[in-house]
This record gives C-alpha cells, sequence and structure tokens, in this order.
C-alpha cells in the first residue's frame, strides 16, 4: 500500500523532507513500512538535549543514509540513500546487484552507487531467506558529496526485522573503526581497513584495488 500525507515547518531540512517522503514512498506491506526510520527509537526517546540525543540514537546506518540522520551537517545538503534503502523503494537496478552465495569465490569491480553507467552498484551475499550482506562503494559524487567519509560498506540485513527497536533493526553497518564514533569510519578500504569477516559464516571480504573511484573486490570463504 502506498500513499500518505506529510507536513513540515518552512524551516524543515531538506533531509527531514525526504526522510517522511522516503517512508511514504515505500509504502507499507504487510502491515510493515518497506522503509522505515534506521535510528533506533528506544535510544531516541531518552531524555536529554533532543540534537545529543538523537545522534546517540543512529547506531545502525550513521549518517550514511538520510533515513538515519536526516543529514550529517545543518548546514549542508542530506546524504545519498544507501543501497538497502534504495532496494526498498525500487530505485536499484537489480540487474545491477552481482549475487554472491557464502562458499563461492568471486571477484567484483564495484562502481560508486552514485554512478548509474557501473556495471555492479551493490553485491549481495544472501546467509539465509531472510537475511545477507550487502555491500556498496560510497564516493564523495552525485548526492553523496555530503557524506562523513568514503570507501566500501558492508551491510548485515534482517527482513524479519521491521523496525528498529529493542536493539535490533533490519540494516546495519559492519563499522571498519569502532574508535571512531558514530560510525563515521564504518567505510573499508585499501591498506590497513581492508578486510571483513564473519567466522560465523565463514566469509571473507576484501577490497584488492580502488580504481578511479570504482572498487576491486574479492569475496571467498574463510
Amino acid at each position: 500500500m502506498h500513499g500518505g500525507v506529510a507536513i513540515f515547518s518552512s524551516q524543515a531540512h531538506l533531509g527531514t523532507l525526504f526522510h517522511y517522503v522516503g517512508h511514504i514512498l515505500g509504502g507499507v506491506k504487510g502491515g510493515k513500512r518497506m522503509v522505515p526510520c534506521l535510528y533506533d527509537h528506544d535510544l531516541q526517546a531518552k531524555p536529554g538535549p533532543m540534537r545529543e540525543t538523537f545522534t546517540e540514537a543512529i547506531i545502525n546506518l550513521g549518517y550514511w543514509d538520510p533515513m538515519s540522520c536526516h543529514f550529517y551537517r545543518r548546514e549542508l545538503p542530506p546524504p545519498g540513500i544507501s543501497s538497502w534503502t534504495k532496494l526498498r523503494l525500487g530505485w536499484l537496478d537489480q540487474a545491477k546487484v552481482k549475487v554472491v552465495m557464502p562458499g563461492q569465490k568471486a571477484e567484483v569491480v564495484l562502481g560508486p552507487l552514485e554512478n548509474g553507467s557501473s556495471e555492479t552498484l551493490a553485491v549481495k551475499i544472501p546467509l539465509s531467506g531472510t537475511s545477507y550482506y550487502l555491500i556498496e562503494n560510497r564516493q564523495a559524487i552525485g548526492f553523496d558529496k555530503n557524506l562523513p567519509g568514503s570507501g566500501v560498506l558492508v551491510m548485515y540485513a534482517d527482513d524479519t526485522v521491521s523496525e528498529c527497536r529493542r536493539g535490533r533493526a533490519p540494516v546495519r553497518l559492519m563499522n571498519a573503526e569502532p574508535a571512531i564514533p558514530h560510525l563515521e569510519g564504518a567505510a573499508y578500504d585499501v591498506g590497513a581497513k581492508a578486510s571483513f569477516q564473519d567466522k560465523k559464516h565463514k566469509i571473507h571480504i576484501r577490497i584488492l584495488e580502488n580504481v578511479s573511484g570504482s572498487y576491486r573486490i574479492s569475496i571467498s570463504p574463510l
């Protein structure tokens, strides 16, 4: 089901406008919002200064998607949207999503998510019928000019989770640099942050090379 009404004040940030219009565009399926808020509702509801409390609630996608943060800097336009949100909105061509099964070896050239001409814009690694990894390349181009960084994002998604409550979320970033707050250092890149491992599912993702903003990445069993 699609449709809805959003009412804004004249001072509303562009990211706030997109956030609520995103809810409407995503619609409702089976009683669940297809494009929910990606900040943690329980943390956001805690008492305290509004902006500080909200910042502490962006534990799932940080400043990498306006459904999580509305904006990165108040004086700047919002960041572009993640591949997860694009898929939920139907804005990412499935032909540009490379599926790599666990146990399979693959090498992929991953173009920037904002470069629609790239052959591959996201990689999906199914873990079960409802859970999977999504890999995307975020660069400071197009709507992604206002990000906290750049590089390869690895997200864990679970379609059985509908909202960000009780410590669960439908999608969450794997954090390449936990010492940096608010997931600002979450992106993987060549060098010291070139490897992600999931020992439970025996998956190894390696960033091999950056070629003019596109990444050559390897996915293999551990």
